[in-house]
């Protein structure tokens, strides 16, 4: 399962570089914490998801929930672009519908097999 996380993280992951690479970014499509560009840019969030996602490249070290929630991230991220298309994400066969379809049965797996003790605190 956490093979197929990761796996599913480039889609989400190549769609922000490809809007990023039809901006002008003079970071090299790469997010810079103290930048006032990166700040005031409006993919500032999506930029610094890739980039944190750049940063743990090959997830040795990084928990599975934290993988799981970076595809949750990437989810929502492909859900809030491709919103203006109005396609119904339950039939619709395009790319994007299909990967979101995917990804979301990737995490409702992930939910029954590591199911949160409800007794911890969240902080």
């Amino acid at each position: 399962m956490r093979r197929e996380l990761i796996e599913a993280l480039n889609f989400p992951k190549l769609l922000v570089l490809k809007i990023i690479e039809q901006r002008d970014c003079p970071h090299d499509s790469l997010f810079e914490a103290t930048s006032d560009r990166c700040h005031d840019c409006e993919l500032n969030r999506d930029c610094h998801w890739v980039s944190c996602l750049n940063d743990f490249a090959n997830f040795e070290g990084k928990a599975t929930h934290t993988i799981n929630a970076s595809l949750r991230y990437g989810v929502n991220l492909v859900e809030a672009l491709h919103s203006e298309l109005r396609h119904d994400e339950a039939t619709c066969e395009c790319e994007a519908c299909t990967w979101i379809r995917d990804a979301q049965r990737l995490n409702d797996a992930f939910d029954l097999r590591f199911a949160t003790n409800r007794y911890r605190q969240l902080y």
